[in-house]
């Protein structure tokens, strides 16, 4: 069983990760970090996973809801 103590801290981190992604997007085409952006995307999707790993994890196996 994963911990659910460090889901807010990867959600804190997505969301910094996404608003970088989109001041990089604002800039032109030939100026942006392409290799940045693709491990930016690459560590969005991975926490992602995790979180929802864990929320999986919590759940009641009967009824489905959300343990506590």
């Amino acid at each position: 069983m994963k911990t659910q103590a460090f889901i807010s801290v990867f959600k804190i981190r997505i969301d910094k990760l996404r608003k970088s992604i989109k001041l990089e997007l604002e800039k032109t085409k030939s100026e942006r970090r392409r290799e940045t952006l693709k491990s930016w995307i690459r560590d969005i999707k991975k926490l992602q996973k995790v979180i929802d790993e864990a929320k999986r994890e919590n759940t009641c196996p009967h009824c489905g809801g959300e343990l506590d």
